[in-house]
């Protein structure tokens, strides 16, 4: 078994092949080509019950395919209070055919965070907009950044607004967001300022309360949803889901359990059936929904197994193990 580190695996995933790879691993998901069991999560609590972080264990294997995967990816939030990323994790690589390790890719989380935005920029996708759209980010750590580097790449947007916690945090995010990938980014000091201007909007927090309420919402929005990925996170208001002309899971059981649309479920906001599937929208088999006339629109997305299938397959075909 080959051990890849970080260094090694960062020239292999560029924006395209990684929109390219999740895309094309969705669609055969939605084909029946790809078994995903239940993700398994651990989640951190302090004494008063608040989050201070998770660990998720997903896997997949798609047949005819040579690898499975398996995925292990930590968040504790309060690392950089330390020094320390708040990300972390790595993938295991398997033969299809022998069960034998091939690879052991030490990603430090890094691939996570990539297929994640990846996905985040197919969802974004669906909602028609030109290329003068504002995108809105509700978060300031790294998936923030991520989210913006991948869907403005994808829709080839160049405006962006960031709303966080701590506004300094904001103001550096836009730093970066400016400096590194040449968008024009501003901070803003509320939710309701970032939606108002915004024409999608990308929630990234670990947040166990809404931070974005139906009164923050402009006539027209079409809001990504990513935050919410464990049981008790919540990032998107039930009404909101109530009011959505269109909604979208990335996998139903999964954002049931665990993301915004289960919690409007739980709230009666939304019948159980009421989202459609993001991979089966990526196969064309719900052609009749114009997002181009719906006025409000949800995405929302809880992360799968056939997402690091895909990108842990990039690496291994770019190393040609």
């Amino acid at each position: 078994m080959r051990i890849v580190q970080l260094e090694e695996i960062m020239p292999l995933v560029s924006l395209p092949n990684s929109i390219d790879a999740v895309r094309e691993a969705l669609i055969a998901f939605s084909g029946g080509l790809i078994d995903q069991p239940s993700p398994m999560q651990m989640l951190f609590t302090k004494d008063d019950g608040s989050f201070f972080g998770d660990c998720h264990v997903k896997s997949a294997q798609q047949q005819g395919h040579p690898y499975f995967v398996i995925k292990i990816a930590a968040g504790f939030y309060q690392n950089a209070e330390i020094g320390l990323p708040a990300n972390n994790g790595l993938l295991l690589v398997m033969s299809s055919q022998t069960g034998s390790p091939v690879a052991l890719l030490q990603d430090e989380g890094w691939l996570t965070q990539i297929r994640t935005a990846a996905a985040g920029a197919l969802a974004a996708g669906l909602k028609p907009v030109g290329q003068d759209a504002c995108l809105g980010i509700i978060g300031t750590g790294s998936q923030a950044y991520w989210q913006a580097a991948l869907i403005s790449h994808h829709l080839g947007l160049t405006k962006v607004v960031v709303y966080g916690r701590h506004y300094a945090a904001s103001l550096e995010l836009c730093e970066r967001l400016n400096k590194e990938l040449g968008l024009t980014a501003a901070a803003m000091t509320t939710a309701y300022d970032v939606c108002q201007v915004s024409n999608i909007l990308v929630t990234v927090t670990p947040s166990t309360e809404p931070l974005i309420n139906l009164s923050d919402l402009p006539d027209e929005l079409h809001i990504v949803a990513v935050g919410a990925d464990s049981p008790g996170k919540n990032e998107i208001a039930p009404e909101i889901m109530k009011h959505a002309d269109v909604i979208v899971t990335d996998n139903h059981d999964q954002c049931l359990a665990h993301g915004d649309f289960g919690v409007a479920v739980r709230a009666g906001m939304v019948a159980e059936d009421a989202a459609i599937s993001l991979p089966d929208l990526l196969a064309g088999k719900h052609s009749a929904v114009d997002f181009s006339r719906a006025k409000l629109t949800v995405v929302d997305l809880t992360g799968m197994g056939a997402q690091d299938l895909a990108i842990a397959s990039v690496v291994v075909d770019g190393l040609k193990l």
